[in-house]
């Protein structure tokens, strides 16, 4: 009996400790949300999202003239923002504000994305 309690003890005081050790991840800064269904068309460079967004749509950060903005995408687009995200390519990037489930939680719905020199 001592040994299971001792163990169970010891297990519990491991989960804590891991519990503890964990960060949570600040959001990127953003740029401030134009109006839902306003038009973006910006160009830059796009990396894989890293971290929790507040919508499950979110796949992008798209790095533009401003700050970051947050991108989702249909399947095309999203093998394009991918494969430039990869090779560190710019883009021209063309969409439509949204907004998440979540309060403060806005992102471009990409409708468009080519590749530019």
């Amino acid at each position: 009996m001592k040994k299971f309690l001792f163990g169970g003890l010891v297990g519990a005081a491991v989960l804590s400790g891991m519990a503890g050790c964990a960060q949570i991840k600040k959001p990127t800064p953003q740029v401030k949300a134009a109006a839902v269904g306003l038009r973006f068309d910006q160009v830059g460079r796009v990396s894989l999202y890293a971290g929790e967004p507040c919508t499950p749509q979110i796949m992008f950060n798209f790095h533009g003239s401003r700050a970051t903005v947050w991108l989702a995408a249909p399947r095309r687009e999203t093998e394009i923002l991918t494969d430039a995200a990869n090779k560190n390519q710019r883009l021209h990037i063309l969409g439509k504000w949204q907004r998440g489930t979540q309060s403060q939680c806005s992102y471009v719905e990409v409708t468009g994305a080519e590749l530019t020199r």
